[in-house]
Formats: structure tokens, sequence, C-alpha cells
């Protein structure tokens, strides 16, 4: 195991470093430990990998992974309406917030054809895909890289299952971090709360709320105004996921 803790978010240069670095890792079917902005995420690309990480989470096999995505493979990939994408880049565009979107996804797509199929398996359910986008420069740097090289990068927050995300490197259970090639720290993320979540869950086309993130108000709102559509408020519970 490699362990890279910069501390704090570096210049863009040592992130696309730290891109291309992660990416060879995980193509070649390891396991990373990633800063990403909404909490610390594990992920990789392999089938064996995809197991990997679902044991050293402890994950119920009945839970998809999440998939790195951006702009490109949101508009390629994924099977929306114009409507969705307006939404989608409102919030992730226009206004520059994370957000995870489920939708059907284009089996057929080159840059599925590399996937395994075990790892497809554990990041799909019913032909819907839940697609990560716009949570800080190395996940856009690696969802760039994942599109031009049609290698999807498979995952979840780096945790273990049921006890919240993390938003510091030091916090993610050291069984996790010794399972995997390489941990990368960038000191707090971005978006951490006191919900201990990571990303709003929205589906599509239904605009169904999956899970509550930790900047779920500030989506609510956006929605609201720009669309009219007015979304649940947050369970007095917390966060509640759904998939």
């Amino acid at each position: 195991m490699e362990v890279i803790d910069r501390q704090s978010p570096p210049p863009p240069d040592v992130v696309r470093a730290d891109a291309r670095k992660a990416f060879k890792l995980m193509k070649g079917g390891g396991v990373t430990v990633l800063p990403l902005d909404v909490s610390y995420a594990i992920f990789g690309h392999t089938a064996r990998a995809v197991e990997r990480i679902y044991a050293l989470k402890k994950r119920p096999a009945t839970k998809p992974n999440g998939v790195l995505g951006n702009w490109d493979i949101f508009s390629e990939v994924l099977q929306t309406t114009e409507r969705d994408r307006d939404l989608v880049r409102c919030i992730t565009q226009d206004h520059d917030l994370p957000l995870s979107v489920v939708a059907p996804f284009r089996a057929e797509h080159d840059w599925l054809q590399t996937t395994e199929f075990g790892a497809l398996r554990r990041s799909s359910k019913a032909g819907t895909m839940d697609l990560l986008m716009n949570a800080g420069a190395i996940q856009e740097e690696l969802a760039r890289l994942s599109f031009d090289a049609c290698t999807p990068l498979f995952g979840s927050s780096a945790n273990v299952s049921l006890s919240g995300s993390k938003f510091e490197m030091q916090d993610v259970e050291a069984e996790v971090q010794a399972g995997c090639e390489l941990v990368l720290g960038y000191g707090r993320s971005r978006y951490a709360n006191a919900w201990l979540i990571g990303s709003t869950i929205i589906e599509l086309p239904s605009w169904r709320v999956l899970r509550f993130g930790g900047l779920y108000e500030q989506q609510a709102q956006l929605v609201r105004k720009h669309f009219g559509v007015e979304l649940p408020p947050r369970p007095v519970e917390g966060s509640m996921s759904l998939v």
C-alpha cells in the first residue's frame, strides 16, 4: 500500500499527475482511496477489484456501486430527456455543485465495452447506473481519463458500510486502507457535513430523491427556482439512501 497525504488540495499539475497514477493502478486491477469533494471514496475498474471493495467495506451485495462520470459520459452513456439534461446542467455546471444521478444507460456504448461483466453487474441495477459528477478536480480528471480510455471506474464511499462517509483520510478505517494499492489524501473534503453523507442522488426521469446529500437544501432550492418543482424536505432522521 502506498499512502500519499498532501494535507490540502494541490495545484492542477499535481492533481493531473495523481489522477494518472491512480488511473493506471485501477486500470491494472488495483483499488484506490480517492479524495473527492463529497467524501473520501474507494474505486477500481476490474471485476476482482470491485469484489475487493465490497469485501473491504463489508458492503451488502444488494447495493450497487457508483460510477465516476462527467458531462460527456452523462450525455453519451445515460438515456435522458432534455429536461433531465437541463436539471443536471443547472446543478453541476451553472452552479458548480456535485450530483449523482441514476438513469438507464446504453450498454452498447463503446465506453462500456472493456468492462468485465462482474464489475458492471455490481455497478448497475435494473438497467440503470449511478453516475457521480462534479465531485472535485481529481474526480473530473479521472472521469476524463476514464472516458478517453473507455475504462469505467466503479466504487463508493471509503468506509465500512453504514459507518458514515469519511471526510479526512485518517478517518478511513485502517482495514479499508490496508486493502488498497494507493491511498491519496487532500485534507478535509470540501463538502464535509454533520450528516456524514456524500452526494445527493436523484433518479431520472422521475426526479425522485434517492439520497439526501450534504448539499441537498441548496440543490432543492435550485430545482424550485429554475424548474418550479418542489422536492421533499430532508427526513428528520437525516439522509435516506435507497440505492
